[in-house]
């Protein structure tokens, strides 16, 4: 294609400016029949338009209800480099819940999970939300796209009796975290310890207990004021277990976030049920 081509956008232009000044619609030069495709693109535009401004009207009333809102991360910034302690949601579209009707076919549900959040967060990268405001982040969006009810049929766990409960997502317990959990003396080597919480993006290093152990170094800042690797990884090697433990339940089981489960009490057998609040496909549906 030489320099001098004209796009079909220009084409298109000229093409308007010829019917405005009545003048040569295309110089000679111009295919017959890049001609005629200039023509009906010019022709259609004015009809793009007034399509655009119908939808526009249907939409008068939904712009608002889309609009971004700010909430506050559980973490409260205190995780995160620039100390982001909010962030920036908005409801779901059709095209985000096409994405999570996918979740249950899909070969891994968090790829999908990761790309919603994507598109309906803002404020902070999703691949450096913590586990814990991530999973918040999720139930808010839950809350503000198919409202706070959250339909639940349970099981008893003891006559199998089935329940259907109504869950107000509002009223689920949020803790926040506290700059105490991540520096704690360890009980036995009586050090002082300050610790790193796992961000989405490092799930792959402790996703089974063999590379939890291997990489628990990782997540510890300092021991006693020592923050070189190599030394930290030998003295977890050499401590004791109860150390360790302390260690492990502050790093990957953080007292913080939104509640996962709520209670209810069973009518045939009076039995109380502890129940899980799965972020599955049916979480994401409307009350």
């Amino acid at each position: 294609m030489s320099e001098n081509t004209e796009s079909i956008v220009d084409l298109v232009q000229k093409h308007k400016a010829a019917d405005a000044g009545n003048l040569p619609s295309a110089e000679p030069s111009v295919q017959p029949e890049v001609q005629r495709k200039a023509a009906q693109m010019s022709e259609s535009m004015p009809a793009d338009k007034m399509s655009e401004e119908a939808l526009e009207k249907l939409l008068v009333h939904v712009k608002h209800r889309m609009a971004w809102q700010e909430i506050s991360l559980p973490s409260q910034g205190l995780l995160y480099p620039n100390g982001e302690a909010k962030v920036s949601i908005r409801p779901f579209t059709f095209d985000d819940e096409r994405i999570l009707k996918s979740m249950e076919a899909a070969k891994d549900p968090d790829a999908v999970i990761e790309k919603l959040l994507r598109n309906c967060v803002k404020g902070i990268a999703v691949e450096e939300l913590t586990p814990h405001d991530r999973v918040y982040c999720l139930f808010r969006l839950r809350g503000i796209s198919y409202g706070d009810e959250y339909p639940i049929q349970h099981d008893c766990n003891n006559c199998s009796k089935a329940s259907k409960l109504s869950l107000t997502i509002s009223t689920l317990d949020m803790r926040k975290l506290t700059p105490e959990h991540m520096k704690f003396r360890l009980p036995d080597s009586e050090q002082d310890a300050i610790i790193k919480l796992p961000r989405s993006q490092d799930e792959h290093l402790y996703r089974t207990p063999e590379l939890l152990m291997n990489n628990l170094h990782m997540f510890v800042y300092s021991v006693g004021g020592i923050t070189d690797k190599t030394i930290l990884e030998a003295f977890l090697h050499k401590t004791t277990v109860r150390d360790i433990d302390t260690l492990r339940s502050h790093i990957f089981t953080p007292d913080y976030g939104m509640e996962n489960h709520f209670f209810y009490t069973c009518t045939e057998c009076n039995t109380k049920n502890r129940v899980e609040i799965g972020l599955n496909e049916s979480f994401f549906t409307a009350s």
